[in-house]
């Protein structure tokens, strides 16, 4: 029979000393051990070994190795949603918010790049038994969001009232895509991606 693992006084003491810096060091290494080798192939021990804790300390903060890869993946995704949050919020014109929306994410990128491939990774090649995560709705909000961008565009008069705002959306994230799949085999984004991909979005090619 397994036992339950059980926060003793030791354990204690190490969750005590640092709990923000433990719980966000765990996430870290789970996050990276996770994009690396998928679910199926990394484990609890592995993470602690890498993360610098006991397996205690770290079923203090997580019920278990699923609720471990699920929260890796929430965070990634809130993180996204804040930063459409953060694009929504910003003053300026259309072209000048989804700029600077743009930048952003592909800032987080290169500041987070086991997160990204973690999540592209666990919603296009899952492994055989990974904990399931909603990833449909996920995009279903975010692609909300921006066509409720646009539309308060529309309603500015910065975009002309007749554009088809779910093709409007789909060809806009459609092309932020493209740009990330080129990031997760090697290819850098130019500085100035944000500029380039509205350019196009809202000048057309011909």
């Amino acid at each position: 029979m397994m036992l339950e693992p059980t926060v003793t006084e030791t354990t204690q003491a190490e969750v005590s000393a640092a709990p923000t810096d433990l719980r966000s060091r765990i996430l870290g290494q789970a996050t990276r051990l996770f994009a690396a080798h998928g679910y199926n192939a990394t484990s609890v021990r592995e993470v602690v070994e890498q993360a610098g804790c006991t397996k205690p300390a770290l079923y203090y903060y997580f019920e278990g190795k699923d609720a471990l890869f699920v929260e890796a993946i929430r965070e990634a995704t809130t993180e996204i949603r804040r930063i459409i949050e953060g694009t929504m919020q910003s003053d300026g014109a259309i072209r000048d918010q989804l700029e600077q929306g743009i930048d952003t994410f592909m800032g987080y990128l290169d500041a987070n790049p086991m997160t990204m491939r973690l999540l592209m990774r666990a919603e296009l090649q899952p492994d055989e038994g990974q904990p399931p995560f909603d990833f449909v709705s996920v995009r279903a909000l975010h692609t909300q969001m921006i066509t409720e961008m646009l539309q308060s565009a529309v309603d500015r008069g910065e975009i002309r009232p007749d554009v088809d705002l779910e093709d409007a959306t789909l060809a806009l994230a459609g092309m932020v895509d493209q740009r990330l799949q080129l990031w997760l085999v090697g290819i850098t984004p130019p500085t100035d991606v944000g500029r380039r991909i509205l350019r196009i979005f809202f000048d057309g090619v011909g």
